[in-house]
């Protein structure tokens, strides 16, 4: 675009700057929800932390909020606002490993498919997102579940130091050598305090993987609910659970041929070591009626790649809790859900939440539902518009089904849908977390321009609320 006074500084950055006549525009304005559609007053390529400061600088002088797009994988479409400037980092995806620190640094705009292919070789990982496309900012600075969290807790509890672009244009470190109450804040605080364009993992070592995949008819949904509870809640931290359906993808038959229209429930059962330890912690499973499925060993990436890729531009509404355990209520909840949904590839999702990612880091974080025994989310996923409102009523009355075994009344982050209120972001943090991420938030971003998040909002300066009152 041609630049005139207003995006001074703007001409000195190495990548591009576009504007709404500008080709390129509406291709690099598209993110993973189809739903969304916005147009933002300029959005900037930056390759650089000094792009970065440059495009926050800009910003400040013609007076627009920031949005940041990393991977752009956020269903709440965060990524992108209307009349705003949009610093956008997908060319900053680098990845560098120092094996003998178990460490990893990263450019913001990478994705997990860019830091498991630097540290694999290795022989080392962090715990990461399921779909290979994620970018590693929301992950992480939203909370980040994932396959590895048993041994080596959530994303964001491994993220060690952050370089971070600050609402005045500053870069600050936030860690060991820098703030460690940002760092702190950056542990499931969302993107509420910055562009963070350098993140530094601590990585673990990888050992033998197996992955299980089991699947059930509905009709016995409730029961494999309850057993899995049940072993969740002794389970060692090597086992992480997956639930999923419906599935129209059951076993075959005895003759090998495909089973037919009847729907499935999943379990995916991820152990880290042998095949015959894995099974002897799902063994419980195997009461199930008509119960099929193995252990079978899978390195990392393939385990990563399980998931598969949801191409961008489908129709997503996403929304749940955070749930004490799977009690009656929630296992009613979550059958009734997989046995009404609504067509197009819409789905339940329940992840189970055990061994160290219960247990905050060295330092603390600002995740806040690590007592909750499971996620559990409606996700709709559609292709039709036609279905909007069908799609969008059946996540939120499953959400309120599952309400009475919610752990806060709130769900994850990274799963909310844009509509998500003030109340239940409030709710997921809990008051003395909030008001602590109040706190950094005025100290970093007081006039709140990075707004395009689950939004924390400056806590009030003393001096003026002192004043006021006077």
């Amino acid at each position: 675009m041609t630049l005139d006074n207003a995006w001074a500084g703007l001409e000195r950055i190495a990548g591009t700057v576009l504007g709404p006549d500008d080709d390129g525009y509406d291709a690099a304005r598209q993110t993973f929800n189809g739903t969304i559609d916005r147009r933002p007053e300029v959005i900037v390529g930056c390759h650089s932390t000094d792009d970065v400061v440059a495009a926050v600088r800009a910003a400040r002088a013609a007076d627009l909020p920031i949005a940041v797009r990393g991977g752009g994988h956020g269903v709440a479409g965060h990524a992108m606002a209307d009349g705003a400037l949009v610093v956008d980092l997908r060319a900053m995806r680098s990845v560098v490993v120092d094996p003998e620190r178990r460490r990893a640094m990263a450019g913001g705009g990478a994705l997990w498919e860019d830091v498991d292919g630097a540290t694999v070789p290795h022989g080392l990982a962090t715990t990461g997102g399921t779909f290979g496309d994620t970018g590693i900012g929301g992950l992480t600075l939203t909370g980040g579940l994932g396959f590895l969290m048993g041994t080596a807790g959530l994303t964001c509890d491994n993220l060690m130091r952050a370089v971070v672009v600050t609402a005045d244009g500053n870069v600050v470190v936030a860690g060991h050598d820098g703030d460690p109450e940002l760092l702190w804040a950056l542990r499931g605080g969302g993107g509420n305090f910055g562009v963070v364009t350098e993140f530094e993992f601590a990585l673990h070592p990888l050992g033998p993987l197996v992955l299980g995949d089991f699947l059930m008819h509905l009709d016995q949904a409730a029961d494999a609910l309850r057993i899995a509870a049940d072993i969740a809640r002794d389970a060692p931290p090597e086992l992480v659970l997956f639930i999923g359906g419906p599935t129209t993808q059951g076993p075959p038959l005895e003759d090998g041929s495909p089973s037919g229209p009847a729907t499935f429930m999943n379990i995916s059962a991820v152990y880290q070591g042998s095949a015959a330890d894995a099974e002897a912690a799902v063994a419980p499973l195997r009461a199930v009626p008509g119960l099929v499925g193995a252990f079978a060993s899978q390195t990392y990436p393939e385990i990563q790649a399980s998931a598969g890729i949801l191409p961008f531009g489908l129709r997503h509404y996403w929304k749940g809790h955070f749930v004490r355990d799977l009690e009656p209520s929630a296992v009613d909840a979550v059958v009734d859900a997989m046995r009404t949904v609504p067509g197009g590839h819409s789905f339940m999702l329940l992840e189970n939440i055990g061994g160290r990612a219960r247990s905050e880091p060295d330092g603390g974080a600002a995740f806040g539902q690590r007592e909750a025994r499971w996620n559990v989310s409606a996700l709709g996923v559609w292709e039709d518009p036609g279905q909007d409102d069908e799609q969008i009523a059946w996540v939120r009355g499953t959400v309120d089904a599952l309400a009475p075994a919610s752990l806060t009344g709130a769900g994850y982050g990274n799963y909310a849908p844009v509509d998500e209120t003030d109340e239940r972001v409030r709710a997921s943090f809990g008051p003395e977390r909030h008001a602590r991420l109040a706190r950094v938030k005025r100290l970093y971003d007081p006039d709140n321009v990075f707004r395009f998040n689950h939004n924390i909002e400056p806590a009030p300066d003393v001096a003026e609320a002192a004043h006021a009152g006077a």
